[in-house]
């Protein structure tokens, strides 16, 4: 064992092999720059939702109501007459509810995931 410049020993000896840099591929925004620009219409959904619970306290109720009973289709049916162009895939539970905004055509470009809590437990 050597030792370093502070007295105590290496615990593995300094390789004769130095690190070779491997230079990154070059970039390509072109994938990126179209997931950002479908994404722009997404957040619109996204926000038109958002905006709709947090101006209507009567549409948030009934929601909520037919998420309780475990109505999917009215939920479903509610968020697409917020005037969104993209009907989110929906989840929800006993304590929220979970919008999955994608393009319908290029799935996997990007999502928009909003998450709203509605209990606490």
């Amino acid at each position: 064992m050597t030792e370093n410049h502070d007295g105590f020993p290496h615990a593995y000896p300094h390789s004769q092999h130095h690190d070779v840099f491997r230079p990154f591929p070059s970039v390509n925004p072109d994938l990126l720059i179209q997931s950002a620009k479908n994404s722009q219409s997404l957040l619109l959904d996204a926000q038109k939702v958002v905006n709709t619970f947090a101006m209507s306290r009567p549409f948030s109720e009934r929601l909520m109501a037919a998420a309780q009973q475990s109505k999917t289709a009215t939920v479903i049916d509610m968020i697409r007459k917020t005037g969104v162009k993209t009907v989110p895939d929906t989840t929800f539970s006993p304590d929220g509810i979970r919008f999955d905004f994608h393009p319908k055509v290029q799935e996997n470009c990007c999502h928009i995931i909003v998450s709203l809590k509605w209990l606490n437990f």
